[in-house]
């Protein structure tokens, strides 16, 4: 957007074809299943408001109907993260599994940030990785932070321990490093960058970084409120609320009111990792925090409600 190869609202089969003529899956009250052609076109601003409809094979909704057709997941067939993405040939159909909503008119977390980093690779004819080493970490100074960190000894060596709990104890936790690591100061310096004189965004970009996407009364927002699985722990909503003040921007969660648990004030921008880490960034004081763990499972009761003494007093006195 920034250079002017894309648009917020064009169509992203313009690039992805694959993603061409897809489907929205639906089940009656019967238990039929329906597949129906959409009216609309998937966009840039609906992949990253996670408002696109895509999802993965392990949506409940898409694993009935597989058992239902007799077929098995397609897993491995095609997928937007195949490393040799940019040698794969564009081809209609190649992508075989079905919308869950009409774009823009749901909320589902997951595949659609998969898709925006195929989109990139295939609008700037380089890797993802190489394209966000030199535009974002080589730009920052963010040297911490890289794709592959299983090629790089001195990375493995400063990897903490991942631990998870087991009754009233924590055990050692293995497992390969894949995708990407980063630091806690490379973290402070994007941040810090997202909430300043960025070098990375224009002011229109930082804006839209912090705007709800979703308007009041619209599918999407309230399919948003109703689906607090992966944000209801970290971001502080108690079980009892009901009116749950949320929205969400082109990067993240955009909190709507302030939170009970974790006092989280309006405008706040936030998100959560699997080992327990969340991060908040306060635009209009400046402010950013972090909690992070190495920690397993998601949403540990007992970090969840460290986490949660943790931002109401940090928010308290900062906020």
């Amino acid at each position: 957007m920034e250079r002017g190869l894309l648009a917020l609202d064009e169509p992203v089969s313009n690039y992805l074809i694959e993603l061409r003529s897809l489907s929205i899956l639906s089940q009656s009250a019967s238990g039929e299943f329906l597949l129906t052609s959409t009216d609309k076109e998937i966009t840039l601003r609906h992949l990253l408001s996670y408002s696109s409809g895509l999802t993965d094979e392990d949506h409940l909704l898409i694993k009935k109907w597989r058992e239902k057709r007799g077929e098995k997941q397609v897993h491995g067939e095609w997928d937007s993260y195949h490393p040799e993405f940019l040698k794969l040939p564009p081809q209609e159909g190649a992508f075989k599994t079905p919308l869950v909503f009409e774009p823009g008119e749901g909320w589902c977390y997951g595949a659609s940030i998969e898709w925006t980093g195929a989109l990139i690779s295939r609008v700037v004819g380089t890797q993802l990785v190489r394209y966000v080493k030199e535009e974002i970490f080589g730009k920052l100074g963010m040297s911490s932070s890289m794709y592959f960190p299983s090629e790089r000894q001195d990375v493995r060596d400063r990897v903490l321990q991942m631990v998870e709990r087991k009754g009233e104890g924590l055990v050692e936790k293995e497992g390969i490093l894949y995708g990407l690591v980063t630091s806690v100061p490379d973290l402070c310096t994007l941040f810090a960058d997202l909430m300043g004189e960025s070098k990375l965004l224009g002011r229109e970009s930082l804006d839209l970084l912090f705007e709800g996407q979703f308007r009041e009364g619209g599918k999407a927002r309230e399919c948003l409120r109703g689906d607090t699985e992966n944000y209801a722990a970290p971001a502080g909503i108690p079980p009892e609320m009901k009116e749950v003040p949320v929205n969400h921007s082109l990067g993240a969660l955009i909190i709507e009111g302030k939170l009970p648990l974790s006092g989280m004030p309006e405008g706040t921008l936030t998100w959560n990792g699997m080992p327990n880490f969340i991060w908040a960034l306060y635009r209009e004081k400046g402010i950013g925090m972090i909690f992070a763990t190495q920690l397993l499972p998601v949403d540990d009761e007992k970090t969840v409600d460290l986490a949660m003494e943790f931002f109401r007093g940090a928010w308290g006195r900062f906020g």
